[in-house]
Protein backbone atom coordinates (compact mmCIF):
# COMPACT_ATOMS: atom_id res chain seq x y z
CA UNK A 1 0.00 0.00 0.00
CA UNK A 2 2.83 2.41 0.84
CA UNK A 3 4.38 1.83 -2.59
CA UNK A 4 1.11 2.73 -4.28
CA UNK A 5 0.86 5.90 -2.20
CA UNK A 6 4.46 6.79 -3.01
CA UNK A 7 3.74 6.22 -6.71
CA UNK A 8 0.87 8.71 -6.58
CA UNK A 9 3.11 11.17 -4.72
CA UNK A 10 5.86 10.80 -7.34
CA UNK A 11 3.45 11.30 -10.25
CA UNK A 12 1.87 14.35 -8.60
CA UNK A 13 5.27 15.74 -7.61
CA UNK A 14 6.60 15.46 -11.16
CA UNK A 15 3.45 17.12 -12.51
CA UNK A 16 3.65 19.96 -10.00
CA UNK A 17 7.35 20.62 -10.54
CA UNK A 18 7.04 20.33 -14.31
CA UNK A 19 3.87 22.38 -14.82
CA UNK A 20 4.37 25.22 -12.35
CA UNK A 21 5.13 28.47 -14.20
CA UNK A 22 8.74 29.56 -13.82
CA UNK A 23 9.45 33.01 -12.50
CA UNK A 24 13.15 32.55 -11.85
CA UNK A 25 16.11 31.01 -13.59
CA UNK A 26 16.77 27.36 -12.81
CA UNK A 27 20.28 26.82 -11.48
CA UNK A 28 22.09 23.64 -12.41
CA UNK A 29 21.51 21.02 -15.04
CA UNK A 30 17.82 20.19 -15.12
CA UNK A 31 18.47 17.12 -17.29
CA UNK A 32 19.91 15.41 -14.21
CA UNK A 33 16.73 16.27 -12.31
CA UNK A 34 14.62 14.79 -15.11
CA UNK A 35 16.78 11.64 -15.15
CA UNK A 36 16.50 11.18 -11.38
CA UNK A 37 12.75 11.89 -11.22
CA UNK A 38 11.88 9.40 -13.94
CA UNK A 39 14.37 6.86 -12.59
CA UNK A 40 12.60 7.02 -9.22
CA UNK A 41 9.21 6.82 -10.96
CA UNK A 42 10.16 3.72 -12.94
CA UNK A 43 11.85 2.07 -9.97
CA UNK A 44 8.63 2.43 -8.00
CA UNK A 45 6.53 1.20 -10.92
CA UNK A 46 8.99 -1.65 -11.47
CA UNK A 47 8.79 -2.87 -7.88
CA UNK A 48 4.99 -2.79 -8.05
CA UNK A 49 4.73 -4.61 -11.41
CA UNK A 50 7.81 -6.84 -11.64
CA UNK A 51 5.89 -10.02 -10.84
CA UNK A 52 3.87 -9.81 -14.10
CA UNK A 53 5.67 -9.16 -17.38
CA UNK A 54 2.64 -7.54 -19.03
CA UNK A 55 2.13 -5.14 -16.13
CA UNK A 56 5.83 -4.31 -16.10
CA UNK A 57 5.80 -3.54 -19.83
CA UNK A 58 2.65 -1.43 -19.40
CA UNK A 59 4.39 0.44 -16.58
CA UNK A 60 7.39 1.14 -18.80
CA UNK A 61 5.20 2.41 -21.64
CA UNK A 62 3.07 4.54 -19.32
CA UNK A 63 6.16 6.05 -17.69
CA UNK A 64 7.59 6.95 -21.09
CA UNK A 65 4.24 8.36 -22.24
CA UNK A 66 3.89 10.38 -19.03
CA UNK A 67 7.32 11.94 -19.57
CA UNK A 68 6.45 12.86 -23.15
CA UNK A 69 3.00 14.24 -22.26
CA UNK A 70 4.41 16.40 -19.47
CA UNK A 71 6.88 17.89 -21.93
CA UNK A 72 4.12 18.64 -24.43
CA UNK A 73 1.99 20.19 -21.66
CA UNK A 74 4.88 22.49 -20.73
CA UNK A 75 4.43 24.21 -24.09
CA UNK A 76 1.24 25.76 -22.67
CA UNK A 77 2.73 26.88 -19.32
CA UNK A 78 4.14 30.42 -19.03
CA UNK A 79 7.91 30.40 -18.63
CA UNK A 80 8.16 26.75 -19.70
CA UNK A 81 8.92 25.16 -23.03
CA UNK A 82 8.83 21.73 -24.57
CA UNK A 83 12.27 20.15 -24.94
CA UNK A 84 13.31 17.06 -26.82
CA UNK A 85 16.39 16.86 -24.61
CA UNK A 86 14.16 16.75 -21.54
CA UNK A 87 12.21 13.91 -23.17
CA UNK A 88 15.48 12.06 -23.70
CA UNK A 89 16.47 12.65 -20.07
CA UNK A 90 13.06 11.36 -18.97
CA UNK A 91 13.45 8.26 -21.14
CA UNK A 92 16.99 7.74 -19.84
CA UNK A 93 15.67 7.88 -16.29
CA UNK A 94 12.99 5.31 -17.16
CA UNK A 95 15.72 3.09 -18.64
CA UNK A 96 17.78 3.47 -15.49
CA UNK A 97 14.71 2.60 -13.39
CA UNK A 98 14.23 -0.55 -15.47
CA UNK A 99 17.86 -1.50 -14.87
CA UNK A 100 17.56 -0.87 -11.12
CA UNK A 101 14.40 -2.97 -10.98
CA UNK A 102 15.90 -5.88 -12.92
CA UNK A 103 19.14 -5.89 -10.93
CA UNK A 104 17.80 -5.23 -7.45
CA UNK A 105 14.17 -6.43 -7.35
CA UNK A 106 14.81 -9.51 -5.22
CA UNK A 107 16.89 -7.85 -2.47
CA UNK A 108 14.66 -4.74 -2.49
CA UNK A 109 11.52 -6.85 -2.32
CA UNK A 110 12.96 -8.87 0.56
CA UNK A 111 13.92 -5.68 2.42
CA UNK A 112 10.55 -4.02 1.83
CA UNK A 113 8.68 -7.16 2.97
CA UNK A 114 10.78 -7.43 6.12
CA UNK A 115 9.98 -3.82 7.03
CA UNK A 116 6.27 -4.24 6.27
CA UNK A 117 6.24 -1.79 3.37
CA UNK A 118 4.95 -4.44 0.97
Amino acid sequence: MILKISLVAIVLGIAYLSLTPLESITIGNDKISHFIAYGVLMSNVGILTYHKAQLFLAGVLLSLAYGALIEVAQHFVPGRFMSGYDMLANAGGVGFGILVTLLFYKPLSKLLKSTGII
